[in-house]
Parts: C-alpha cells; sequence; structure tokens
C-alpha cells in the first residue's frame, strides 16, 4: 500500500511540471510511431524513483517532475562503449 503513495506523490509531481512549465495536461499519446506516456510516465518514473531510491514522498514528486526528461535521456541515449 506504501508504494501507492509514491505513485501518487510521482504524479503529482508530473501533474505541476505539465501546468506550470508545459502550460497544459499531457495524455498519452502517438504521435509519428512514437508512443509518449505524458504525465503518467512522470508518474511511473517519480513512484518508482521515491520507492527504490530513498523512500521518500519529495524524491518521488521530484522525480514525477523531471521524468518525462529522464526516460527521454535513458531512450536516446546511445551506447558510449564498444564490445570487441
Amino acid at each position: 500500500m506504501e508504494i501507492v503513495y509514491f505513485f501518487i506523490a510521482g504524479a503529482i509531481g508530473a501533474l505541476i511540471k505539465d501546468i506550470v512549465v508545459d502550460g497544459l495536461l499531457e495524455l498519452p499519446k502517438k504521435v509519428d510511431g512514437k508512443f509518449a506516456l505524458g504525465f503518467l510516465g512522470g508518474m511511473f518514473v517519480g513512484g518508482f524513483a521515491g520507492w527504490a531510491v530513498d523512500g521518500t514522498l519529495l524524491t518521488a514528486a521530484l522525480a514525477g517532475f523531471t521524468g518525462q526528461a529522464v526516460i527521454e535521456n535513458l531512450l536516446l541515449k546511445k551506447p558510449t562503449l564498444k564490445v570487441q
């Protein structure tokens, strides 16, 4: 039951970012063959980070606030080490 609070805190952080910074609420959508999670992505990243990192709701909210950028950077990052 405790993890639910982390996901709620992550969702609050993601909603605050969408409303304050972006000026609109981004819902999940598919554009040009790419699937964007919108604020739901921030909710999941925030909830997991708050639970796994240090167990505080503040960490979950902050990770939810930056969640979309974290997901995009992880998905777009190219490998830095070539195994030969």
